[in-house]
Formats: C-alpha cells, sequence, structure tokens
C-alpha cells in the first residue's frame, strides 16, 4: 500500500508539468485509483478524493506516518495501535476509533497531525497542483532575509480539518464534539512546532546573508508532545459539555490558530479559573485494561506478544502478561549481514540466520 501511494505521488508530480490536455486524462485515472484502493472513505472525503487526488494521497500518506509513530510511542504497552494497523492501510475505518477512550483521543490527535504534516511538506515540494510554498519572500533588517520555500502549515491544516472533520456527524453529541477537539488538538501540536530555518551565504561560510523558511517539526517531536497530552488528558462527560465551561467545544467553530501567550501567567491552575484546554486531549470513556481479545475495538489483547522477562516497566511481562505468565521460545529470523561497499555504486550483504530466546505472553 506505502509502494503504491508513493508511486501514485511520484506520477502526479510528473504529469503536472504537461498541459492541461495531457494532465486530464491521467488525472482521472489517479483519481479512480487512489480512491477505490483506499477504502472506508466517507462521502466528503469520495469527493474530496475526486476533485484532489494528489491532495488525498498526501493525506494517506500522512496517515501511515501517523501509524507508524504511533506503534513508537506505544511499543511497550499492552495498547501498542495494532488497531490502526489495518490491510486496507486505512486506520480511519478502525473500529477503535468509535470508542471514548484515552488512546482513541491519541490516536485521533496523532492522525490529524500526520495529515496536516504530510500535506504541508507536499506543498513546499511541488507535488500538489492546489498549493506551493508556505510564507512568500519577505525581507528584514539585519542582513537578512525570508526567501526559502516555507512548508505550507495553513494549507495542510486546512485540509486536515476538512478530511478528518467531515467524518463526524453535525448532531454535536459529546462523540462528535470530543472528536473534533482532538482532531484540532493534533493539528495544534505541529503549528506549535514550526522551526525557523536558515541557510548562510557569503565569502569562505561567512553569514552576511541568510535565507531562512519555516518548516515543520521532525514528526517525533510531535509524537513525544502528543504522548505527553495523552499521559495529562482530561475526563469529561455531558455535563460540563453543555453548561458553558471552558472546553472549547460548543458553539463557535474552533480555528487552527497557536495559543497566545499570556505574559506573567501563572501555571497553576486556580479553582473557578477557566483553563485553556485548546492543546489538551479529551476522553469520556474510561479505557479497560487492554489484556483480552476484544474484537469490537479491533483490539488483539496481549497473548503472543514478546514481553521483558526482567523489566518492571509497561513492557515487563508481569505487566503485558496481565499475570496469565509467559512461554519462553526459540526464535530464529535471517537478518542481512557483513555488508560491503562494492565500486560502483552497489551494497552487497549476506544472509545470517541469528537465533535467540524470547518470552511470549501466554
Amino acid at each position: 500500500m506505502i509502494w503504491a501511494v508513493f508511486l501514485l505521488s511520484s506520477a502526479l508530480s510528473t504529469s503536472s508539468c504537461s498541459g492541461f490536455a495531457a494532465w486530464a486524462q491521467p488525472r482521472q485515472l489517479v483519481s479512480s485509483a487512489v480512491c477505490k484502493t483506499f477504502p472506508g472513505l466517507s462521502r466528503q472525503q469520495l469527493g474530496m478524493c475526486r476533485r484532489h487526488p494528489d491532495v488525498v494521497v498526501a493525506a494517506v500518506e500522512g496517515l501511515q506516518l501517523a501509524v507508524g509513530e504511533c506503534r513508537h510511542q506505544f511499543r511497550r504497552h499492552r495498547w501498542n495501535c495494532s488497531a490502526l494497523s489495518r490491510r486496507s492501510g486505512n486506520p480511519l475505518a478502525s473500529a477503535f476509533l468509535r470508542t471514548g477512550f484515552r488512546e482513541a483521543a491519541f490516536a485521533r490527535a496523532i492522525s490529524a497531525a500526520g495529515v496536516a504534516h504530510s500535506v504541508a511538506r507536499a506543498c513546499s515540494a511541488g507535488r500538489l497542483a492546489a498549493c506551493g510554498c508556505g510564507d512568500r519572500l519577505r525581507r528584514a533588517g539585519g542582513g537578512w532575509k525570508w526567501g526559502g520555500c516555507s512548508h505550507n502549515l495553513e494549507y495542510g491544516m486546512r485540509v486536515a480539518r476538512r478530511f478528518l472533520d467531515s467524518r463526524e456527524p453535525r448532531e454535536g453529541d459529546i462523540q462528535s464534539r470530543v472528536n473534533l477537539h482532538n482532531n484540532h488538538a493534533g493539528r495544534l501540536a505541529v503549528a506549535t512546532g514550526m522551526q525557523a530555518r536558515c541557510k548562510c551565504h557569503g565569502m569562505s561560510g561567512s553569514c552576511e546573508l541568510k535565507t531562512c523558511w519555516k518548516a515543520a517539526p521532525d514528526f517525533r517531536a510531535v509524537g513525544d508532545a502528543l504522548r505527553q497530552r495523552y499521559l495529562s488528558a482530561v475526563l469529561v462527560d455531558q455535563s460540563n459539555l453543555g453548561s458553558g465551561s471552558p472546553l472549547l467545544l460548543g458553539g463557535r467553530r474552533q480555528r487552527d490558530r497557536r495559543p497566545r501567550k499570556r505574559p506573567h501567567q501563572r501555571r497553576r491552575f486556580r479553582p473557578g479559573r477557566r483553563r485553556d484546554l485548546a492543546l489538551s486531549l479529551l476522553y469520556y470513556e474510561r479505557s479497560p485494561n487492554y489484556c483480552e481479545r476484544d474484537p469490537a475495538v479491533d483490539f488483539a489483547g496481549t497473548a503472543g506478544r514478546t514481553c521483558n522477562r526482567t523489566g518492571a516497566s509497561s513492557d515487563g511481562c508481569a505487566s503485558l502478561c496481565c499475570g496469565r505468565g509467559y512461554n519462553v521460545a526459540r526464535e530464529r529470523r535471517v537478518e542481512r549481514c557483513q555488508c560491503r561497499f562494492q565500486w560502483c555504486c552497489t551494497v552487497a550483504c549476506q544472509n545470517c540466520t541469528v537465533e535467540e530466546w524470547i518470552t511470549v505472553c501466554k
């Protein structure tokens, strides 16, 4: 699936340089291929796919990026994002995202962040016909200027909002309002991490002139930030959602703007004060222990998971196996080894068989 996405993406980028007559037919073919090979799209997403297949390709890449980061962040825990790794390649079709668990909040936020991040970078790379670089040339004092091709975060966040928020019903129930909030928090996680990068120009490497641009943060940093917000996620219920509380979930539509820092603002939360939860993750159902298999929410349980026999953390056998015990097995796998560079320009490797003892949860 991932290779198909890259091939479709490269086909789009090469065909965009031709005239309208040459572009029309490949666009229809690519649109049909993307929309049919990526199941689980809503009606609104299918319409977006037919109009802008290249944008949907970038969005799909962002979803795959999000799943990989999710698995990294929870690799040592009972819930390890396996519910999002579907054969169709579409994590949005997972029944787990219809729950209100804390982990579902993280999954939605990282998905929204992945789409915004991928589309923003695709714009600056010239892969999308509907957008280009963000932040046009802007001169400033001090002998430097904005002249690089910035990642188009504004367009990326717009696409992420339309692509993901369109799956939520408009009834305004607790599920849809919390989901929209977590999508918004995921997009803001990318916006708050935008960085200015510069390249020096001048004789002998001097910085008499700088070319600067804005770049999206490394996605691992986005995952780390959302992981911290997962640990401090806020449990809500229908009563405080409908009471005019400071959850930013009702009435006005949320805007993708970076929260402003107030001067002399104290971090301590005092009772009676409104708390800015724009960046926080929200959930409305307490999570299960994730020990046993539950097909209703696409969870496979922890049976068969590799655990750390001597570890005392969440990946230790005592915690991961939920008291069921573990089996010791000898694993044999083939790895590439003794790789050598050959002129020019290949790398030759041998296949080595590695055997080791592993512990597997019962």
